[in-house]
């Protein structure tokens, strides 16, 4: 049995408060929280747009707009503790999936602020508020690096060495959970591999669907983990309902190498392969060329030092511990991206007609 389709939880209607709502996971997990009967507080941020929740909304469901009816959304920031406390309900659920993602040296003050200082805010308002549970989503960059060319797990020590400042924000807002719980808060972290699955196309890993469409050329040797962004919604209200707390789980599916996730990406949009092997040497002069051409053009670099250091790693993650938990199998990454595919297709004939 896969998790995506055989997880079944608690009927118990629940008022529930998520931040980052209109991020990937967000949103399916709102999706999953609604189909569910549960009452949804979430979270935006001022300027946000309810638009783009609904474009991503639309890849699970016919009737967005009868779903979105029964979500309250609320103005705020997890910078404002103030307004934390005002927007989270009394004994609530609370899911904390915001975080600034960025590999830039520029967003460094950014990152930390939201991402650790955010985190604080929300588990102080938590703790104020006496919330059920919190479950907070970090990430495999808050995990240990490999020993060995051993699978890396929950267990693994942690190293800052070589670490980016958004590896170093998640594991610090890991932190702040753990204060969290050693002063009264249930609390679960998961720790998602790189989560696939439909979204704004330009941004993020939905990217790198219209990258290979558009005839993407170079692929490098490393590798990483990778998990359905259904089975991390599933996999946390799982935990928020499970008895687990004051516990990680890694959520993550298979372990795959750049070339074979680039080529399982255009065997399923049907168009040719990347063929050229960028090494090390050709990755860290495209990332130096990119980021001078960037002063001129004023455009976001999208490949930077970070990028191209984790583009040749060779990391591998086990999610065991949640299939061991939950008893269920994550989604193969084949089927994943078999499906992505297809709503990808299926937008871009939508934007053609």
């Amino acid at each position: 049995m896969h998790l995506a389709s055989c997880l079944i939880f608690s009927t118990d209607i629940a008022m529930v408060f998520v931040t980052g709502g209109t991020g990937m996971v967000g949103v399916r997990l709102i999706f999953d929280l609604l189909t569910n009967k549960n009452k949804v507080v979430a979270l935006m941020r001022p300027g946000s747009s309810i638009q783009k929740f609904k474009s991503q909304l639309k890849f699970y469901t016919t009737t967005p707009d009868k779903l979105m009816e029964q979500i309250q959304w609320v103005e705020g920031d997890v910078l404002d503790y103030e307004g934390l406390l005002k927007q989270i309900p009394e004994n609530a659920e609370v899911y904390h999936c915001a975080a600034f993602v960025s590999f830039r040296k520029e967003d460094r003050n950014k990152i930390l602020e939201t991402n650790v200082e955010g985190t604080a805010n929300v588990v102080n308002a938590c703790l104020q508020k006496k919330v059920k549970k919190l479950c907070h989503v970090s990430s495999i960059a808050a995990i240990g690096g490999k020993i060995k060319g051993q699978l890396v797990d929950e267990t693994t020590p942690w190293s800052a060495s070589g670490k980016s400042t958004y590896s170093l924000s998640k594991y610090y807002s890991e932190m702040e959970i753990w204060r969290g719980i050693a002063e009264g808060l249930s609390a679960v972290i998961v720790n998602p591999a790189v989560i696939l699955g439909p979204g704004i196309w330009n941004q993020g890993s939905p990217s790198f669907f219209p990258l290979i469409d558009n005839g993407l050329k170079f692929f490098t040797k490393g590798t990483t983990s990778y998990v359905d962004v259904r089975d991390v919604s599933r996999a946390m209200i799982f935990l928020m309902k499970n008895e687990a707390e004051s516990s990680r789980f890694i959520l993550a599916s298979e372990t795959l190498s750049y070339q074979q996730f680039f080529s399982l990406i255009a065997d399923k949009l049907k168009v040719g392969q990347p063929k050229i092997y960028a090494n090390r040497l050709i990755t860290g002069i495209a990332w130096r060329l990119i980021a001078l051409a960037s002063i001129f053009t004023r455009n976001t670099p999208q490949i930077t030092r970070q990028t191209h250091r984790v583009s040749h790693a060779t990391d591998s993650y086990s999610g065991a511990l949640f299939t061991q938990t939950a008893g269920f199998e994550y989604t193969p990454i084949n089927q994943t991206v078999d499906y992505i595919a297809r709503l990808y297709r299926q937008s871009q004939n939508e934007r053609a007609v």
